[in-house]
């Protein structure tokens, strides 16, 4: 068996896909890495630099849907495909720096060798990483902390992490999958709730360093997709965010808002962005509404 298998998902990504492939240290896996390539019906030449690169490093194996099926159905796809004992992910525009692959391996390895290998099942390791966005001169470090109560920091937002920053056993990937395929946006966060769900748990490598880089870039992503994206998942787990409290649901379920207003701002988006804020309104009257009922 493969020891690890990087799982990525392209769609356009023809000015990015060579840059983040070649990010990947390949000699950090002693036992064998597969870097697992869907193009999702690509309308620029990424299938032709995929095919280039492939035929340059044997660990790529590239597959390619026909057309344009989405984040999450191709994220599907793939997780189905790997074949590797354990899994990573890396997003089409970013990077891993060398040594990153090697301390997520390390960190499982004792976990397996100090509590056996039942001890890995359910257990996703994260590192800090760079966050970058255009223009800016340097990246900023994240360091999202590893949370006692994972189902809090992913309701509260309180959690920075994303999937491309995980590495778990394969297995325990799809015990938590599949990923919602209608989800647009989010995909991360629903997939992590249900994680949460099965008592899954984050543990951040010993290595305060930032270990990848996120190309961060809000225009060109929908905001109303986004704002749908929080609404499902609001509505799927809405017992989840009640049962920290109706104050700390609503607070948090005003967040979604925020970030949906945030990506229509950076679009300039101002028909949108007014449409957002008008709902926020909405939401707003009516929890203070039903107070009144309720009070009364």
């Amino acid at each position: 068996m493969t020891e690890l298998t990087i799982c990525i998902p392209a769609y356009n990504a023809a000015d990015h896909l060579e840059r983040a492939v070649r990010s990947i240290a390949l000699d950090e896996v002693p036992g064998g890495v597969e870097i697992l390539v869907c193009d999702d019906g690509s309308t620029d030449a990424t299938w032709d630099v995929l095919q280039r690169l492939a035929a340059e490093i044997p660990q790529i194996r590239a597959i390619r849907n026909d057309g344009n099926r989405g984040r999450p159905y191709t994220r599907n796809r793939v997780l189905g495909e790997a074949t590797g004992r354990f899994l990573t992910w890396l997003d089409a525009d970013d990077e891993k720096y060398p040594g990153m692959l090697l301390a997520q391996l390390e960190h499982l390895r004792r976990v397996e060798a100090e509590h056996g290998p039942e001890r890995l099942e359910g257990l996703l390791v994260y590192t800090n990483y760079d966050w970058l966005r255009e223009g800016w001169e340097r990246p900023k470090l994240m360091t999202p902390e590893q949370p006692d109560d994972p189902m809090r920091s992913l309701l509260d937002a309180s959690f920075g992490g994303y999937l491309w920053l995980m590495m778990g056993l394969r297995e325990t990937f799809v015990a938590a999958g599949p990923f919602d395929e209608r989800l647009p946006r989010l995909q991360d966060l629903g997939f992590f709730i249900r994680f949460a769900e099965l008592n899954g748990r984050f543990e951040r490598v010993a290595d305060e360093a930032s270990l990848c880089v996120y190309h961060k870039d809000d225009t060109g992503r929908d905001a109303m997709e986004v704002f749908r994206s929080f609404t499902r998942l609001w509505r799927q787990h809405r017992h989840h965010f009640t049962s920290y409290g109706l104050v700390n649901a609503r607070r948090w379920r005003r967040h979604h808002y925020a970030v949906a207003r945030r990506y229509a701002r950076s679009n300039r988006d101002k028909w949108t962005f007014r449409r957002i804020v008008l709902l926020e309104a909405m939401y707003v009257i009516r929890g203070r509404f039903r107070r009144v009922l309720f009070d009364a």
